[in-house]
């Protein structure tokens, strides 16, 4: 598997409400079905494959296009750019970090981030030094309120076999796996329709998922996200391994999952010799979250990809992980169909 695109989405930059960039390199990797193209209001792009049968159910995947990071909010006299926070940026990650931030006409200005603490040693202000002298300084070279900033990282293999690092692989990695495996179903015939969703906005309230679902209504919604792995711990409270397959979630403070179609996602990994862990979010959730609230309940579940050092400057996956997710996706396409979606929804 070419992992050329993966290092595209992970350079590129987009924070929630600005991630046209992320959004051009999946339409373009995605041209095949470009005459089902969709979009919601925030800007989520929807892919679909029909079906090759009539009357079919219809099955979402979803992996969100924006990654954390900062927006210009204050401009100080002597030039400091002071940033408003887009989602749980780690605060190991808000001291002595390059940034980028871009203008309104595209311009990329680099930067250090730094922070102040509070007198319980908390994150007070978080703020950049372009290196200007003055506020005049500051916005002459285009930057102004409301500019994106992100961490200046750059994609990156590193010495470990198959093991990648870069920024915004929370959700640029799940973009991917989805984004490979709808290459590979475009010549298939299909027992269901299958609708890809990147969407947008939900690192600040997965607002994304939400709009997509009540758009598509979908029978069948998958959240294909991230989960931060314990680097520290590979015991077995670890269920979040890198390298150790895709994580089926189990729980999140905001969904649990259809136990039928738990117990589907489980028997069909197995029965394909697919890899895969047992994980619980003791907090936040995804787009799931949202999704499965629309159309009057919506069955759905998480797919997670296990990273180390998520919501930092650079986080690390495993191309064998995202290999078996996007063979994951591609399977579960072939397997549903409408005997499958109704036993799910017998209560």
């Amino acid at each position: 598997m070419d992992y050329g695109l993966l290092k595209e989405l992970s350079n590129a930059d987009g924070v929630a409400s600005n991630e046209q960039a992320v959004r051009t390199i999946i339409k373009k990797e995605l041209a095949y079905y470009s005459n089902t193209f969709m979009f919601d209001g925030i800007g989520s792009l929807m892919v679909t494959k029909a079906a090759a049968v009539n009357d079919a159910p219809t099955i979402m995947f979803a992996a969100h296009m924006d990654e954390v990071g900062f927006m210009i909010r204050y401009i100080s006299e002597i030039g400091i750019g002071y940033l408003q926070s887009l989602g749980n940026v780690e605060a190991r990650a808000e001291h002595s970090q390059i940034v980028r931030a871009t203008t309104n006409h595209g311009k990329v200005v680099e930067g250090v981030l730094n922070s102040t603490l509070d007198a319980s040693g908390n994150i007070d202000q978080i703020y950049v030094d372009f290196g200007f002298n003055s506020r005049k300084e500051f916005l002459k070279s285009g930057l102004n309120v409301g500019n994106m900033v992100v961490f200046s990282s750059e994609f990156r293999e590193l010495s470990s076999q198959n093991i990648v690092a870069g920024k915004a692989m929370d959700d640029r990695t799940g973009c991917f796996a989805l984004i490979k495996a709808m290459q590979s179903i475009e010549e298939d015939d299909l027992p269901v329709n299958v609708v890809a969703a990147f969407t947008g906005s939900e690192e600040v309230g997965t607002r994304g998922g939400r709009l997509t679902s009540n758009i598509i209504s979908p029978d069948i919604f998958f959240a294909i996200d991230v989960a931060k792995n314990p680097e520290l711990d590979r015991g077995f409270m670890n269920t979040r391994k890198v390298g150790g397959g895709p994580m089926i979630e189990f729980y999140d403070k905001t969904m649990i999952p259809n136990p039928k179609l738990l117990h589907f996602l489980q028997v069909t990994a197995d029965n394909s010799k697919i890899p895969y862990q047992k994980d619980m979010f003791k907090g936040g959730g995804t787009d799931a979250g949202t999704a499965h609230l629309e159309n009057g309940g919506t069955a759905s579940a998480v797919l997670g990809i296990p990273l180390r050092y998520c919501h930092d400057p650079y986080s690390i996956a495993s191309e064998k992980d995202l290999q078996t997710m996007s063979i994951l996706i591609e399977i579960l396409a072939h397997k549903f169909n409408q005997d499958v979606v109704d036993k799910i929804y017998q209560f």
